[in-house]
């Protein structure tokens, strides 16, 4: 608890960030920040989107990245915060590649069989996207749930031991795809959803702490829209 309440340094950046995009997203992103920002300190505050979003509302990070889907809007004052777009990210069923590289698991589902699903514990925000991509379906998928978890990384890890199929993100899964550990479980295009990715921040004029190197870092961002 001592810790939690720790102030970072003026030159340290804190982001909160969704688990899924702490591991996946965030690491790269960080390394070409690095090439503009030689110097850049930060600090990750990886939790569930809910909870990130409350580090921004309640003041305890500086900047917080997060997806977006219109049908799933965050809750956050446009007249109090701010954001900018960081690019786009795909939402797409996976399973364990087979002896000949095939899904071991696909959608749909097969007539009168059903495929073991991994899935989001409810409330988690790709979970509320994975429900989308089900209800737009015009064919039942067959999904029936065995495992749960609000983590796309603890979804990914059970993929690949062949337990089920996960709903993962394209930028989590890039090396296990390319060494064809883990394949698309459906045609490509199907059963996707695209999301976004923004950065939000206080408003300068209203924000309870303005630190030199978060401004510098978001003036960066505005120069490359």
């Amino acid at each position: 608890m001592m810790r939690s309440h720790l102030v970072a340094g003026q030159d340290t950046i804190e982001f909160a960030v969704p688990h899924s995009l702490a591991f996946s997203f965030f690491p790269h992103w960080l390394l070409g920040l690095r090439r503009h920002f030689s110097t850049l300190k930060s600090r990750l505050i990886a939790l569930n989107v809910h909870d990130a979003v409350m580090q921004l509302t309640e003041g305890s990070c500086d900047l917080l990245i997060a997806y977006h889907h219109a049908s799933q809007p965050l809750q956050l004052d446009p007249e109090r915060y701010e954001m900018l777009s960081l690019g786009r990210e795909t939402l797409a069923p996976y399973a364990r590649a087979d002896a000949d590289g095939s899904a071991q698991f696909k959608l749909p589902a097969d007539k009168g069989q059903s495929v073991p699903y991994l899935s989001y514990g409810s409330g988690a925000y790709l979970g509320r996207l994975v429900d989308l991509i089900e209800k737009a379906s015009t064919t039942p998928l067959g999904l029936v749930p065995i495992y749960e978890t609000d983590m796309a990384e603890g979804l990914k890890a059970m993929a690949l031991e062949g337990h089920g199929l996960a709903f993962l993100p394209a930028s989590s899964v890039k090396k296990e795809l390319k060494a064809r550990r883990l394949v698309k479980a459906a045609t490509d295009g199907a059963y996707e959803l695209s999301m976004e990715l923004r950065i939000y921040r206080e408003r300068p004029k209203v924000a309870r702490h303005v630190k030199p190197a978060a401004q510098a870092l978001w003036a960066h961002l505005e120069g490359l829209m």
